[in-house]
């Protein structure tokens, strides 16, 4: 055979063995089956916080393509926040946002945000405190303390306010009152300090509660309030103190995660990020909208008078060391904390 015949040949040969070769990748990546990426919310599907997490998770499926299946489960139909941690660990779901205070039982560091320190403070001062020293060392402490990783900043919650069934007009009339917290020893701790009576009861079984009776307020937001329904349920009347600023911390399967790609691990952080700024904004937005609806609603609020929530913080402020103390909040963070706070006066 002339020699241009065989080496036309043997690239014939080497073309179909190529093609061959691409069409068996290919098909092998088709055939690979996408990584499960169950996002659990406890929310309802109207709450804000879980619309920020259904665009989230939208946003990711589109950028991951057939990498991952991402799914959302609202409503706490896969798990509540106080289990999701543990499902977290044992690989039940991939990703959730709990609240800070379902945390500070895993890393005592959590319990800070919940400290006197930051009652009343204006909410550009409690984001510093969330995206500084602070909130990077309770980061550092919930992945070492879980197997989880935390996937980026958090996002706000708004204002945590004691809505209640009869007035409360300051902090005396706190005194005696059994107000339900959804969590967090650190909130625990500083109702006591002011005289209340915390009972810590999950979101969905509060109504219950409220019908019986069997609580006079609720630490809570309005967006809260609101999308479930409980004014409906008798609490009629806020005291708009800002007891604390709450945020969700987004965690996500430390396993998984150490399982991913680089490209997809970039990905997923990218795509939470990119959502942060306009999360914060809807939170602002969404509590400001749920409470001009409850106020039309008959809600009536009412404001701490003669700079009573200043006063309030700094009395408490004398009991911090050993509030942070019964938390097992460390000396450390709480210096942190100290010092943060201290550049806008006590």
């Amino acid at each position: 055979m002339p020699e241009w015949g065989q080496t036309s040949m043997l690239r014939g040969i080497k073309a179909v063995f190529l093609l061959s070769l691409t069409l068996l990748l290919r098909q092998g990546l088709e055939a690979a089956p996408r990584i499960l990426f169950r996002i659990s919310t406890e929310n309802i599907p109207g709450h804000f916080q879980t619309k920020v997490a259904r665009r989230f998770a939208e946003l990711l499926a589109a950028r991951a393509g057939s990498s991952l299946n991402v799914q959302l489960y609202d409503g706490g139909r896969l798990f509540r926040d106080s289990e999701v941690v543990a499902a977290l660990g044992r690989g039940d779901a991939e990703m959730a946002l709990p609240g800070i205070w379902q945390l500070d039982r895993y890393a005592p560091d959590a319990a800070a945000i919940m400290l006197p320190s930051l009652l009343g403070r204006p909410l550009e001062q409690c984001r510093a405190i969330a995206d500084g020293p602070v909130g990077n060392r309770i980061g550092e402490q919930l992945e070492l303390a879980t197997r989880c990783v935390v996937v980026g900043r958090w996002i706000d919650l708004g204002y945590g306010h004691i809505f209640s069934t009869r007035p409360i007009r300051g902090e005396g009339d706190i005194k005696g009152k059994r107000i339900r917290v959804a969590g967090g020893r650190g909130n625990e701790e500083r109702l006591k300090a002011m005289g209340g009576l915390p009972l810590s009861i999950p979101l969905l079984d509060l109504p219950s509660y409220l019908g019986k009776g069997l609580v006079d307020g609720v630490l809570t937001t309005y967006e809260t309030v609101e999308t479930a329904g409980l004014d409906r349920l008798g609490l009629k009347y806020v005291y708009e103190d800002k007891e604390y600023y709450p945020f969700y911390i987004p965690l996500l399967r430390k396993e998984l995660w150490e399982g991913l790609s680089p490209e997809l691990r970039s990905i997923i952080r990218s795509t939470w990020e990119e959502i942060v700024p306009d999360a914060r904004k809807e939170a602002e937005r969404a509590q400001g909208e749920a409470k001009a609806r409850l106020v039309a609603r008959g809600l009536t609020v009412l404001l701490p008078q003669g700079g009573e929530m200043e006063s309030t913080r700094r009395r408490l402020l004398s009991h911090e060391g050993e509030i942070a103390a019964r938390l097992g909040v460390s000396e450390s963070l709480l210096s942190l904390l100290e010092e943060e706070v201290s550049q806008w006066g006590r």
